[in-house]
């Protein structure tokens, strides 16, 4: 390894809050819901925070967006 290296730190988290409720609910509903239930979350854990800063991203530029516009508008509207 080089001395560079970062551990997957989101994937260190996801895999075990993907195989516990797999384990668990494995008795009462089956091997098939409860990987689906596994997956579900491990996907979430993985994958939920880049996908809410994404989110939060495209708001921010949708508002600047919406706020210049407006300020065009209204300087266009000073003008005539």
């Amino acid at each position: 390894m080089s001395a560079s290296f970062t551990p997957p730190r989101l994937l260190i988290l996801a895999a075990p809050a993907g195989i516990y409720p797999t384990i668990t609910l494995s008795p009462e509903t089956g091997w098939t819901w409860s990987s689906a239930v596994g997956a579900v979350i491990f996907a979430l854990v993985l994958f939920g925070p880049a996908l809410i800063r994404s989110a939060a991203k495209k708001a921010a530029v949708r508002a600047a967006t919406k706020k210049a516009e407006a300020a065009a508008k209204k300087e266009k509207e000073s003008k005539k």
